[in-house]
């Protein structure tokens, strides 16, 4: 029986190493587990987990922070022959207001989508909910990246504490179960996305690139503090998001000039440290392998087998990522868990396997497991993991 630690395992993944065997986690997202194993928070989840063998790691975050001179106000209309009432919210900074429209859709709350499962419906700056339900977006214009500024703000000397507190807390727990402790939060163009919507923020950066670059520049000012943070937190990985800088949306060229030389920044403050730097582009990364082998990150986290409806050589990205990136990815949810047959499920592993490992590779399914996941694919995925692993 093996005497490595899930912390191990893992370490050794980042590290581009070969561990005990590949290692299997799951990220989940809205995933109800099985009625008889309910979990109250991450650690219980992680308990879960361990206990079947798989993987797990606990996760930090920053909550973000206006200054306080911004002040918020949040109301909604009815807008004659709409369906839906409109959300609105206005920021009043110092440098002049920004302002938000977001349609209250049907589905606005959803007990599978964290962030929207109760509550009063409120639109908040930051929300994946956010870009297809958008009647106005808050930053626009030149003003606008001026006056964003004000809602990237450095966190209060109590919200420090406060934090410091939760990750001590996590960090005990983190070595209690012997797992890693993973901070998430810097953004880039994720950020973009959600402040600018799709539209507008790929206008941006090709009719007024210098606006972009601004906008870019305070949403990296909020990254690499937020990353100061996590490593000051003693996370042993920052995972840095990309979810929206892929070639879904930016050609290579554009990728090197606004994401490239930040990621790479991050990298670097996270390798002083001591720590490792991930990163997550789930698809859309094949045009640019070679520029993400050279970016300097340690692992490519969440990155999905299959784009517009075709598997990839995976072979190609062991080729480029070969003891430079280590891959923790490999599967598919939304196709193949979720509507493929036990052998669909079982060749995915078999490719993932013999094309990314055995060396610098961590199996997990992308993006995420999420409430409408089978739990019986899980169960396939397991158990063919258990005997190709």
């Amino acid at each position: 029986m093996s005497t490595w630690s899930s912390r191990d395992r893992l370490l050794a993944v980042l590290r581009r190493e070969r561990p005990d065997h590949i290692p299997l986690l799951f990220n989940t997202f809205g995933f109800r587990p099985p009625l008889d194993v309910p979990w109250a928070n991450q650690v219980d989840e992680a308990r879960f987990w361990l206990a079947r063998g798989v993987d797990d790691w606990l996760t930090l975050h920053i909550e973000q922070a206006f200054q306080p001179e911004v002040r918020v106000r949040r109301w909604e209309e009815a807008i004659p022959g709409e369906r839906w009432p409109l959300m609105i919210a206005e920021y009043e900074t110092p440098a002049g207001p920004l302002r938000q429209e977001v349609w209250r859709t049907d589905d606005w709350i959803s007990p599978d989508w964290p962030g929207h499962k109760d509550g009063a419906p409120q639109v908040a700056l930051l929300d994946d909910y956010n870009p297809p339900r958008s009647r106005k977006f808050a930053v626009q214009t030149e003003a606008d990246v001026e006056r964003v500024r004000y809602l990237f703000a450095e966190p209060s000397a109590d919200a420090i504490a406060r934090f410091r507190a939760h990750a001590d807390h996590l960090a005990v727990q983190a070595r209690e179960l012997d797992v890693l402790l993973v901070g998430w939060g810097p953004g880039g163009g994720d950020l973009a996305v959600w402040l600018c919507g799709v539209e507008g923020m790929l206008l941006m950066a090709k009719e007024r690139p210098a606006v972009f670059e601004a906008l870019m520049e305070v949403i990296h000012a909020w990254d690499r503090r937020q990353s100061e943070l996590l490593l000051d937190a003693g996370v042993d990985m920052v995972i840095r998001r990309g979810y929206y800088e892929g070639t879904s949306f930016w050609s290579p060229a554009l990728f090197r000039r606004f994401f490239a030389p930040r990621i790479r920044e991050l990298a670097d403050l996270t390798h002083n440290a001591g720590r490792f730097l991930g990163y997550t582009m789930s698809v859309g990364y094949s045009a640019l392998l070679e520029d993400l082998a050279e970016i300097g990150y340690d692992a490519h986290y969440l990155l999905d087998p299959i784009w517009q409806g075709r598997h990839i050589d995976l072979s190609r990205v062991r080729q480029a990522f070969a003891g430079k990136v280590a891959v923790i990815g490999g599967l598919n949810e939304p196709v193949t868990l979720e509507f493929g047959s036990r052998e669909d499920i079982r060749q995915e592993a078999r490719n993932a396997i013999g094309q990314l490992g055995p060396d610098g590779l961590a199996l997990t399914p992308a993006e995420a497991i999420m409430a409408s996941t089978p739990w019986t694919a899980i169960e396939t995925l397991i158990e063919a993991w258990r005997e190709m692993r």
